[in-house]
């Protein structure tokens, strides 16, 4: 390439990095109103929360449906308000030891049953169905059921432990099999055993395969199956995540040989200790021994650069071992690999978002789950790396914000939220958006949506997206009675009747380029808010919130990249170390030679 160093020169400083500009949107003022809150919840058209509005209430749990409070707890029969999310609508309030729950629809409590009464008739109905089956030896004795995924928004579920027939040593490892099969239940007697199928592609080294020149990943399907006499033994299991259709979890599994009494011991170049990220249906499916297994089971291979050479796996595996709560250390503090405690792993179309966090910083990780190929650390060839087909979690991006306090919410729909100093940001993706500005002497942050949340100092005032905006008016003087027959003069960005934006300079609406707060937009002859490609001069591409993006850009499965400046371009490009190629277009040039240089699948030069 040192020949083609004249004419590539040029390029050098627009492709000195490939930078990622966080979008700006009109954040909307919420003001703040008085009030001593200890603890909140916000729910879809009110909240509850603990403590006290004026300094003549007592302090207690109160109900606000959006027009008034109404004193959950008059008299006095609980004396804590953990106010833990549970189920789609429910918040957890305590008697003693005895822990009930708040309907936050109506501000009511159940006091007819607790928690431990929900759980002991979820075992009950389990029950009856496990004692139905040979593989349970009709005698559900020892068995455990514990909720999953507690304090988040979604369906009840349980996983569940109990004893097995003969056949639970073969397929789990020896403490495993103590406990018994596992799996889970929905609390109507409807359950998946999980304790069955692997669906999981190991890596063998050629040394371990039959007149093979080289490894490869071999599928297990069933825990207990043997192929190039190796055995795969499930260890333990632990939901991360749910959907509808879904339960999302890590899997530890043992690789080894087994003997006639199914004791594992380790193959040489095979790491014993695995984990897999599985995604479970909740469907039931066949059955083994009359016990229901699910309908599918899909596993994705996790590693820290044991198996396959590759970082963005490496930090995938951390980010999910640590929402896992697995960590060398066994403390049951799951950190990643900034050292940030993980607090929510969602999945939404294939895509896994997990968000970490500390007193400072939020985080939010995008990790995608696929087919690929990596190399293996081939610890018994000649070569130290040979590429492989594998089934794996990888690292596709991430982004962060500062946030006050640890102040993380993670709303109904999975989204995460942040108080920032003064600012709550919602996370698209792994960008944050400022969508309200507020005081900056709160604190803490609790969202059922965008338009229901709640932010609160440790005493004194609070906001909400109801009341913050009508104090809003009412810090400017707006008379409620009038305010529709005031002029007003806009000023920043408004929405359109048809939902595309504007942006206003002394009344009037701005058209061509547009810096606001650094960041850099464009609107038409008209003054709407332009998104996509725009040619005006060169091209531009402008994503969802209008913002002009540099570096690389995805538009429908192609590849882009825009200069420092925004402008698209073509060409030869050097990124970091890698060299490109962007057709005249602006597309990436993959599989492909130009020049005479050979381009791989990935755009960059073999």
């Amino acid at each position: 390439m040192f020949r083609r160093s004249s004419k590539l020169t040029a390029m050098l400083v627009a492709a000195a990095a490939v930078v990622s500009i966080v979008p700006a949107t009109a954040a909307e003022r919420l003001g703040t109103k008085d009030g001593n809150i200890t603890n909140a919840v916000a729910f879809n058209g009110g909240y509850v929360y603990d403590g006290y509005r004026t300094d003549d209430d007592d302090t207690s749990v109160y109900y606000n449906n959006g027009t008034k409070d109404v004193e959950v707890d008059a008299d006095e029969d609980y004396d804590s308000y953990d106010l833990s999310r549970y189920g789609t609508k429910y918040a957890t309030v305590k008697d003693g030891e005895d822990v009930y729950l708040l309907d936050l629809s109506t501000g009511k409590i159940d006091d007819e049953e607790t928690l431990q009464d929900k759980l002991d008739n979820a075992t009950n109905k389990l029950k009856s169905k496990l004692n139905k089956t040979d593989r349970y030896d009709n005698d559900f004795v020892n068995g455990k059921v514990e909720k999953i995924l507690n304090n988040k928004y979604g369906e009840v579920w349980y996983q569940y432990s109990a004893k097995g027939d003969s056949d639970v040593e073969k397929r789990m490892t020896t403490s495993a099999a103590v406990e018994g099969y596992v799996g889970f239940t929905d609390g109507t007697g409807k359950y998946v055993d999980v304790s069955q199928t692997a669906n999981m592609y190991i890596y063998l080294p050629a040394a371990q395969i039959e007149n093979a020149s080289k490894g490869k990943t071999v599928k297990f399907e069933e825990y207990g199956d043997e192929n190039d006499g190796v055995t795969v033994k499930l260890d333990k299991v632990t939901p991360v995540s749910q959907d509808k259709d879904y339960i999302y979890a890590v899997a530890q599994v043992t690789v080894g040989t087994s003997d006639e009494d199914n004791n594992i011991t380790e193959v040489p170049g095979v790491q014993s200790t695995q984990y897999f990220f599985q995604k479970i249906s909740k469907d039931q499916g066949d059955k083994q021994d009359g016990a229901y297994l699910p309908k599918s089971v899909s596993s994705y291979q996790l590693d820290t650069s044991k198996i396959y050479d590759n970082g963005d796996m490496k930090d995938a595996t951390n980010v999910l071992l640590a929402a896992a709560k697995y960590d060398p250390a066994d403390k049951g503090v799951g950190k990643d690999g900034d050292g940030r405690e993980v607090v929510n792993v969602e999945v939404k179309d294939g895509t896994i978002y997990a968000t970490s966090k500390d007193s400072g910083k939020v985080k939010v990780w995008k990790l995608k789950f696929k087919k690929d190929k990596v190399d293996a650390n081939a610890v018994l060839t000649e070569a130290k790396n040979e590429k492989v087909d594998a089934y794996v979690v990888k690292k596709d991006g991430d982004g962060d914000h500062d946030i006050v306090n640890g102040a993380v919410s993670i709303d109904a729909d999975g989204n995460t939220w942040a108080l920032d100093e003064g600012v709550i940001v919602k996370a698209d993706g792994t960008d944050f958006k400022d969508v309200y500005t507020v005081d900056r002497s709160l604190k803490h942050l609790d969202v059922y949506d965008e338009k229901n949340l709640i932010s609160w100092d440790d005493e004194d005032v609070y906001t909400t997206v109801s009341e913050g905006k009508k104090q809003t008016e009412t810090d400017a003087g707006v008379d409620e009675d009038k305010k529709d027959e005031t002029p007003v003069v806009k000023a920043g960005w408004d929405k359109n009747a048809d939902g595309t934006w504007a942006f206003y300079k002394d009344g009037a609406k701005a058209t061509g380029w547009l810096n606001d707060k650094g960041t850099w937009y464009y609107l038409d002859a008209a003054g709407t808010m332009k998104t996509g490609w725009v040619q005006a001069g060169s091209w531009y591409y402008l994503n969802a919130s209008g913002a002009m993006q540099t570096g690389w850009v995805n538009d429908n499965g192609t590849w882009y990249y825009c200069n420092g400046s925004g402008a698209m371009q073509t060409g030869w490009l050097l990124d970091g170390s890698t060299w490109y190629y962007l057709n005249a277009n602006g597309s990436m040039a993959a599989n492909t030679t130009v020049d005479g240089y050979v381009l791989g699948a990935n755009g960059a030069m073999l």
